[in-house]
């Protein structure tokens, strides 16, 4: 990700979740934020699917940092996230294994 005049090798696993607003992305990392012109699609393309999963149009979070699951919210990184209705069975799925 870039930063500045240098690139950062972020890798998947400090990833804790994307956030989408309009034309730009906040990745969220364990040590840091990123903010991405690059849209959510594309970035959701480049991550593994058994990690990740798009919990809502604008939100895609890791697997291995959730701390807790209600049926409209998951919370991450000290952050409550919304889940749409049509991302529920895939999530409850997930968590059923």
């Amino acid at each position: 990700m870039r930063n500045g005049n240098k690139w950062d090798v972020v890798p998947h696993a400090e990833i804790q979740y994307i956030e989408s607003d309009n034309k730009l992305c906040k990745v969220v990392t364990v040590h840091r934020e990123y903010i991405l012109s690059t849209p959510l699609q594309e970035l959701e393309d480049h991550l593994p699917k058994d990690t990740f999963i798009k919990i809502h149009r604008c939100y895609i979070v890791s697997c291995l940092f959730i701390r807790a699951i209600s049926k409209t919210a998951i919370f991450i990184a000290g952050r409550e996230l919304p889940v749409s209705r049509s991302a529920q069975p895939d999530i409850i799925g997930r968590y059923r294994r």
